[in-house]
């Protein structure tokens, strides 16, 4: 394989697959890449936890990204009836959104 292929990082990855996934999904956000530098750092935290899941990270971090788009974002954190993890809610809503997401090892 060549390595000047593979993905260095999650990011990589999601500037290749952002913007398709969040088409497929309809979001109301702009589509556009900022999402990635104001948020995508934050998956960190949670990268042991979707592992454990059987979550790829990259779509790990796909899926919480969307937990900040509309209507998405109604789902999660402050809910009518009560707060939501944003990491639980990836893990309860990958086999919602697994099929939108380009292969997680994709270049």
């Amino acid at each position: 394989m060549d390595s000047s292929k593979l993905f260095l990082s999650h990011y990589d990855w999601l500037r290749a697959h952002w913007l398709d996934f969040v088409a497929k999904v309809g979001t109301t956000n702009p589509q556009d890449l900022g999402i990635l530098a104001a948020h995508g750092d934050k998956a960190y935290g949670f990268k042991s936890k979707w592992a454990d899941a059987g979550i790829p990270f990259n779509h790990g971090v796909a899926i919480y990204l969307l937990s900040r788009c509309r209507p998405y974002s109604e789902e999660v954190r402050s809910t009518p009836s009560g707060w939501v993890s944003p990491d639980d809610w990836v893990i309860q809503n990958y086999p919602r959104f697994r099929d939108f997401l380009a292969p997680a090892d994709q270049y």
